[in-house]
């Protein structure tokens, strides 16, 4: 006698079998990520003194400072990156690309700085 659905005998009703068994569905979590990134830049600073012919930072030197008057914060170019693809999202795009734009957005917003850290030479 042959079941039915061409499963092997005895198997149609099994919970445990593989093909009876039901996929879990997707779920969102919030998460925290934290990501380092390090770039080697030049600052400009009054705040040194001068060691045996070196000039050298001095130890209570406002390097932060002194750093963001020269570059962006990533924060801050990553609000702006927002508003460079605002101003795309209103234009003629494909589908794709607009799906693309709109992940880099989503990808983009919410970002804080934590801390500062620096390395000197």
């Amino acid at each position: 006698m042959r079941e039915s659905g061409y499963y092997p005998p005895g198997a149609e009703f099994d919970a445990n079998a593989p093909y009876n068994q039901v996929d879990p569905p997707e779920v969102d979590f919030t998460i925290k990520v934290g990501i380092t990134l390090e770039k080697e830049c030049v600052i400009t600073t009054d705040q040194v003194y001068n060691d045996d012919g070196e000039w050298c930072l001095c130890d209570d030197a406002d390097v932060e400072g002194a750093y963001k008057e020269t570059y962006k914060p990533i924060p801050d170019m990553l609000a702006e990156l927002v508003k460079y693809i605002d101003g795309e999202l209103l234009g003629d795009i494909s589908k794709e690309r607009r799906r693309e734009l709109e992940l880099m957005k989503e990808s983009a917003q919410g970002w804080t700085e934590e801390y500062f850290e620096f390395e000197r030479d």
